[in-house]
């Protein structure tokens, strides 16, 4: 693991260096299944022993996949906490499998563009990753990855309810779709609220960047599909494509209104974000995310330098605590935390 973690900060997934579709909006589109084990209980009802089979079963046979056979097995009992925080920064591990790493697993392709996580709250959650807002190339690389994974694993099946789940919100298909997506012309015009309640009226999930029980920072909301059971995965992803290309065809409306409202207040902060990022000594996450989202509002609106939505995903990232820790090799206080953040972006914005 120790090639792993070399110059981890820049070792990135696709979605954090290519523009995909609609990345004026979206940053990345993930699609997660999940499986179970037959002749085992769900990982919060199993026993240390038990957990430990599975983990041992599951590293071993997950390795014999295409998608892995020349990727990474993390194993996280062995890494260090900033490690392991870091991995969930990327979006590659949740904060359930950071905040519990005893006998929990993570398998990454080479690429980093699929996961396989090992006793989170399931046995099995397979996770594949693409750049902008991608839901068909997303389904079919998650599928391909199912695909693989039934010739080395049996799942637990009904034929009534389809793939059996720790939680009944996965039930049935246990597919869920996700898209991260920047909505500051949604939140500054003041119709987000109405938008989310919408979405939620529709049975999809509001969250922040790191999903469950995370806030909502810089503008960028994380929204998945809830309903799994009775629908097929071409249906999910269907419903889940013309109810989330609406969202993004309002923020792009938002954004003009919003522009044709107060085209001098808006390219004031965004070149006041500017400013602040190239010239700031220290600095805190919460601005940093405020001063990106509204950079990256400028740059899709021709009001800022072309900058790549890739390099702003990067820098939305590498910004943060474990990433900044990693870099410098060492634990960060408040202060000393602030000064390498406002360093690394002034590197870049300065230029």
């Amino acid at each position: 693991m120790s090639d792993f973690f070399a110059n981890f900060t820049a070792r990135n997934p696709e979605w954090l260096t290519e523009a995909g579709p609609f990345s004026d909006v979206a940053l990345s589109t993930r699609a997660r299944l999940v499986r179970n084990l037959p002749d085992f209980p769900f990982p919060h009802h199993a026993s240390d022993v038990e957990l430990e089979t599975i983990l041992a079963d599951m590293s071993r046979r997950l390795s014999r996949l295409p998608a892995f056979s020349d990727g990474w097995d993390v194993g996280f009992a062995d890494l260090e906490a900033v490690q392991r925080r870091a991995l969930q920064e990327k979006l590659l591990a949740s904060f359930r499998l950071v905040s519990r790493p005893t006998s929990r697993g993570l398998l990454l392709s080479r690429d980093l563009s699929r996961a396989a996580m090992i006793n989170e709250e399931d046995h099995l959650r397979l996770h594949a990753f693409r750049p902008g807002f991608d839901p068909q190339g997303t389904l079919a690389s998650i599928m391909a990855l199912d695909e693989e994974l039934e010739q080395e694993v049996e799942s637990a099946f009904s034929p009534e309810w389809g793939y059996l789940t720790a939680s009944p919100t996965n039930l049935g298909t246990g597919l869920r779709l996700s898209a991260l997506l920047h909505l500051p012309g949604l939140v500054l015009v003041g119709e987000i609220e109405k938008v989310l309640n919408a979405l939620r009226q529709l049975q999809f999930s509001v969250r922040g960047l790191f999903g469950e029980g995370s806030a909502v920072r810089g503008a960028l909301f994380q929204i998945s599909n809830l309903i799994t059971l009775g629908r097929d995965e071409a249906e999910i992803t269907d419903d889940f494509q013309v109810h989330l290309g609406k969202i993004i065809t309002y923020e792009r409306s938002a954004r003009d209104q919003l522009y044709g409202r107060d085209h001098l207040g808006i390219e004031d902060m965004v070149h006041r974000s500017w400013a602040v990022l190239a010239n700031a000594r220290v600095i805190t996450a919460q601005e940093a995310f405020d001063c990106l989202s509204n950079i990256r509002l400028g740059v899709s609106l021709g009001l800022l330098p072309a900058v790549e939505p890739g390099r702003l995903n990067q820098l939305t990232v590498q910004q943060q605590t474990a990433h900044l820790e990693l870099e410098v090799g060492r634990a960060l206080s408040g202060r000393d935390k602030g000064a390498s953040r406002a360093a690394l972006l002034r590197e870049f914005f300065a230029a």
